[in-house]
C-alpha cells in the first residue's frame, strides 16, 4: 500500500539543496513514523538529538526511537543524502548506530527479542538488527574492519539498498514494522 499523500507531501517539500542537511528529513520521517506507529497506539515516537563523540563530526546525531512501554524497539538515524557518497560519513553513521544499539541491547532495555535499527541517508535506508537477548549479541550488518594503511570500505554504499519512497523500500520498512508489532502484541496483552 503506497504512503499517504500527506506523508509524500512532506518528503516532496525537502529542498534539493537543504541548508540544515539531515534536519530537512526530520519532518517527513516524523510524519512517516507517526503514520506507522499512530499516536493512539501503544507506541511512542521519540525524537533524539545526541551529541557526537569528540572524534566524530560537529553535527548532532538526529534519530528517532520507537518505544513501547517506554523501552526502545526501533532506532532510526537520519543523515543527509550527500553523506552516502563518502566512505567516512557512512562509516561514522554505521559506528554511531551500532554503538547506540549495542548500548540498548547490553543494558537489556529492548523488551522484545530483536532490536531493529535503520540509517536513513536522505530517503535511502540501511537496515540493522540485533538479538537483544543474546549474551554476546552480534549487530547485523557486522562491523567491517578498517585497514590501517589502505582505503577500504567498512560501510559499503550497497548497504543502503532501498529507498523509502519506492515500493521495495516501503515494503521492507513495513515488514520491519509488522515484525515489531507482532513481537509487541504479547507485551501489550500482559498489561
Amino acid at each position: 500500500m503506497p504512503w499517504s499523500e500527506k506523508v509524500l507531501q512532506q518528503f516532496q517539500a525537502v529542498p534539493v539543496l537543504p541548508l540544515l542537511l539531515q534536519d530537512q528529513y526530520h519532518r517527513p520521517f516524523n510524519k512517516l513514523l507517526h503514520t506507522l506507529f499512530p499516536v493512539d497506539s501503544d507506541f511512542t515516537v521519540s525524537p533524539q538529538f545526541l551529541m557526537p563523540l569528540a572524534e566524530e563530526s560537529a553535527d548532532f546525531i538526529v534519530m528517532f526511537e520507537i518505544l513501547v512501554q517506554n523501552r526502545p524497539v526501533l532506532v532510526l538515524q537520519l543523515k543527509d543524502l550527500r553523506d552516502l557518497q563518502f566512505i567516512s560519513s557512512r562509516q561514522t553513521a554505521h559506528q554511531q548506530i551500532r554503538r547506540h544499539m549495542g548500548d540498548i541491547a547490553e543494558a537489556g532495555l529492548c523488551p522484545i527479542r530483536t532490536l531493529y535499527g535503520i540509517i536513513a541517508m536522505g530517503t535511502r535506508m540501511c537496515f540493522y538488527h540485533v538479538d537483544a537477548r543474546d549474551p554476546h549479541p552480534c549487530i547485523v550488518p557486522v562491523a567491517l574492519s578498517r585497514h590501517p594503511t589502505r582505503i577500504n570500505n567498512p560501510a559499503p554504499e550497497e548497504w543502503w539498498d532501498c529507498d523509502v519512497l519506492k515500493a521495495d523500500g516501503e515494503a521492507r520498512l513495513r515488514e520491519v514494522v509488522d515484525e515489531i508489532m507482532e513481537a509487541c502484541t504479547e507485551l501489550v496483552a500482559d498489561d
